[in-house]
Parts: C-alpha cells; structure tokens; sequence
C-alpha cells in the first residue's frame, strides 16, 4: 500500500525534528566551548597545555556535535528527496 501525503509529510517532519535536535545538541556543546574559552582568557595565569585539555575535549564534543547536524540533514533532504 502507497503511503498517503499525510504520512509522507509526517515522515519528513520527524526528519526534520531530528535536525532540530541535533543542531540543539551542537548549540549547547558550542556554549560549553565559548565558557570554557572565556573562563580560560580570564585567566591572570598562563594558560598551559595540560589545562587547555579540557578545551580540546569540548572542541572534540563540539565537533562531533556539529556532524551530526550534517548526517541528520542529509536524511532528511533524501527523505524529502524520495518523496518529490
């Protein structure tokens, strides 16, 4: 059985809502970075590589974060794709 409009739309919806969250989840990761670089320039010590770490692993979050915005997109736009 075909698949009404109403489904189709659905479907692409639940695509969406996917990106959506993903880009939420990178935002949230990007604001833990900004603190983390703002609280790491307040500092009235020099910063050292070992205390930069903790930057390094939330650039890491970041990223992953900022990726998986790009996968959810891409299945959404061939969802979308699929029905045109």
């Amino acid at each position: 059985m075909a698949e009404s409009f109403a489904q189709r739309r659905n479907a692409v919806n639940r695509a969406l809502r996917q990106v959506r969250k993903s880009y939420r989840m990178a935002d949230s990761s990007g604001e833990a970075l900004e603190r983390e670089l703002d609280r790491l320039i307040a500092r009235k010590t020099i910063v050292s590589p070992e205390t930069l770490r903790s930057l390094i692993n939330r650039y890491e979050a970041y990223n992953r974060a900022a990726m998986d915005i790009s996968r959810t997109l891409t299945a959404a736009l061939q969802l979308s794709t699929s029905y045109a």
